[in-house]
């Protein structure tokens, strides 16, 4: 067995790198918290139900993941110690497919969404606070230009690739036209691929079956806006930051702090330990020139990050917590990771900070369709561990323990 030594104590984060560059979004669309009080229960709404949920499409998405996290959630629910889950917060949240689904379903009451890329976030912001307009402008770019395909369909995607917003423009206008951008490129791009190299579904010479806008459906894609809109005006969506994981960790118990230590979860699917340069590297360039962005958030090929994330993890965090990864041996036999059985805050931080030291638990899961898979898309293992009370996390055919427990 490995022993982790206590970490250092707290110090004060390190100032956010930003590129000199008009910001698309505020870091909030909220200007203080929303009240959480009672129980919110299923929501009656029909895309809450549906297969599909969230209007972008993601590298890495994992499907079939939501409906494990959402049992593992429920199993802690009926404990003492935790009791309801009030806010999950979704540090990376990318196509927040996880929080849609929990939160939709009643498993959680509401969500917080956070995502270090100022367009990903703007997307989520404007589809929360500005729903029909960014209806009626994807739907006005879908009829103009993707539906026409060919050379005007290409010059449309070379436009918003290359699009940054002008000087002068206000941060509500540059927040707008990034989420438009967001969006148009997530459905018209391979892989859905932001950043980068990726060129727009079909390729330049749109001679494959697949043409560029064949993931633009927009009725479809106008019901799933709708859905974003609806828990944000039901307070099922509480607020979406423009932040990276760690200052959102940080600030969520000066937000809530009501909910800490046991009602408030953090769900984390940070990009995969073994293949985040192939994947992750092109879809999330710092230097794509788009906009500010905190850069050391966005270089997860430097393994690094994963240990400053796991440090954080395993020291410094102050309510419970999932973490989802690919099921990298390293992983759990690294003291740097997450080899240890318990989390190991500093006695500075037990006692200011009242930081706890939660057992770890760990378990393999297979999902039939994932980025993690040995050649390309298909079945492979993904790694869960947790915070919850151990007697409460499942252990069966669905959640097998690891070697190192």
């Amino acid at each position: 067995m490995t022993v982790t030594t206590p970490c250092a104590s707290a110090t004060a984060p390190p100032a956010e790198t930003r590129l000199a560059a008009v910001p698309t979004a505020p870091r909030h669309i909220r200007t203080r918290p929303r009240k959480i009080d009672e129980a919110a229960g299923p929501l009656d709404h029909p895309v809450a139900s549906g297969r599909y949920q969230s209007p972008l499409r993601y590298p890495g998405a994992k499907t079939g993941l939501a409906d494990l996290i959402g049992r593992l959630v429920n199993s802690a629910k009926a404990s003492p110690q935790v009791g309801r889950v009030d806010l999950l917060v979704e540090p990376f949240a990318g196509g927040a497919s996880a929080s849609l689904r929990l939160v939709g379903s009643g498993i959680v009451d509401r969500v917080l969404l956070a995502d270090a890329d100022p367009l990903v976030a703007a997307f989520w912001q404007v589809a929360a606070d500005d729903t029909e307009n960014l209806i009626d402008r994807m739907a006005d770019e879908h009829a103009r230009y993707i539906a026409r395909g060919g050379s005007i369909a290409l010059d449309r995607w070379d436009y918003w690739r290359q699009w940054k917003p002008s000087a002068g423009t206000s941060v509500t206008d540059a927040r707008f036209e990034a989420a438009v951008k967001c969006l148009i490129l997530n459905r018209t791009t391979f892989s859905g691929i932001l950043h980068g190299k990726a060129g727009p579904i079909g390729g330049r010479r749109q001679q494959s079956k697949y043409d560029i806008g064949c993931r633009f459906n927009v009725a479809a894609l106008a019901e799933r806006l709708r859905y974003v809109g609806h828990l944000y005006q039901t307070r099922r969506l509480v607020d979406v930051w423009c932040k990276d994981w760690q200052k959102t960790l940080a600030d969520v118990p000066e937000w809530y702090a009501q909910l800490i230590p046991d009602h408030v979860v953090a769900y984390l699917d940070p990009p995969y330990l073994a293949k985040s340069q192939k994947l992750y590297q092109r879809s999330f360039d710092a230097h794509g020139g788009y906009a500010a962005a905190p850069v050391s958030d966005l270089h997860w090929s430097n393994s690094l990050v994963h240990h400053r994330l796991a440090e954080y993890l395993r020291c410094k965090i102050r309510f419970r917590w999932i973490l989802s990864y690919d099921a990298d041996p390293s992983l759990l036999d690294d003291p740097g990771l997450y080899s240890a059985s318990r989390m190991t805050p500093s006695a500075e931080d037990k006692n200011l900070l009242d930081v706890k030291e939660w057992a770890l638990s760990k378990r393999l899961v297979s999902l039939r369709y994932t980025a993690s898979a040995g050649k390309g898309r298909g079945p492979a293992d993904e790694l869960l561990i947790t915070t919850f009370p151990p007697s409460t996390v499942p252990v069966d055919d669905f959640f097998r323990p690891v070697d190192s427990q």
